[in-house]
């Protein structure tokens, strides 16, 4: 079974970061990423990764979830400081790269911890609504970039409970071959999709049709936090602008 609690996972608790509508979170997120893109200072990305520490302090999940993905991505970190040295790049910049990694996927956990995979599907549908002119079936389209946005933290966690798992019955994932550890790897993949199925089903359950328009949603009105927020990440996004002299 899949604890609800675990890294990557929707984490049910009453905060100002679950307080943000669906649609908000979206345009945080999307923020986020046109910031990190645009700047290179050391100096704006290590403020872009204190905020968002303490936006994960705000979401009220417990920061060992958060450390999880952050320790399961060392090697990636450690890639990245090989390639920078093969390519003889500086360490500051070695270190911007490595902290944008790690603002994007915590940012991309912050998502996951905060919002419910129903929810997020609600969001992602009202952002893609201007296509409903156009006769698409947005709800469906809503659906699979929910899957994608989810694929990551969903793998990291049923990876991380088959390693466990493996552990308890004495097996040492560490120890086995190269061809058996890809077999790991597979059946890994295979159990996070149907994870990816079984929450699609869920929201079948819970009458969301993904061939129709909203079915039976609440109404996610913008409040004070959805105000404060955006407004801030403009700021970050213009201070960017002016960081890298564009504006």
């Amino acid at each position: 079974m899949y604890s609800r609690n675990s890294f990557g996972s929707y984490y049910p608790i009453d905060s100002a970061i679950h307080k943000l509508t669906p649609v908000t979170k979206l345009f945080l997120f999307i923020f986020m990423i046109l910031v990190i893109i645009i700047t290179h200072s050391w100096v704006v990305n290590s403020f872009l990764l204190v905020f968002t520490i303490i936006m994960m302090f705000l979401s009220y999940v417990p920061i060992r979830y958060y450390f999880n993905t952050f320790w399961s991505l060392r090697y990636l970190y450690l890639l990245v400081v090989f390639i920078c040295y093969f390519f003889r790049t500086s360490m500051t910049d070695c270190l911007v790269y490595i902290e944008k990694i790690i603002i994007f996927v915590e940012y991309i956990n912050i998502l996951a911890f905060t919002t419910s995979p129903i929810e997020n599907i609600y969001g992602i549908e009202k952002f893609l609504s201007l296509f409903n002119v156009f006769y698409i079936k947005v709800g469906k389209i809503a659906t699979k970039i929910n899957e994608l946005i989810r694929y990551f933290p969903l793998y990291v966690t049923t990876k991380y409970k088959t390693y466990k798992a493996a552990s308890s019955r004495g097996i040492s994932i560490s120890k086995i071959n190269i061809f058996k550890r890809i077999k790991f790897d597979n059946n890994v993949r295979k159990l996070t999709k149907l994870k990816n199925k079984d929450i699609k089903e869920y929201s079948e359950l819970r009458l969301y049709d993904i061939n129709k328009y909203r079915t039976n949603y609440r109404t996610n009105k913008i409040g004070y936090y959805d105000i404060l927020f955006i407004l801030f990440h403009l700021v970050l996004i213009y201070a960017s602008l002016v960081e890298e002299g564009i504006l």
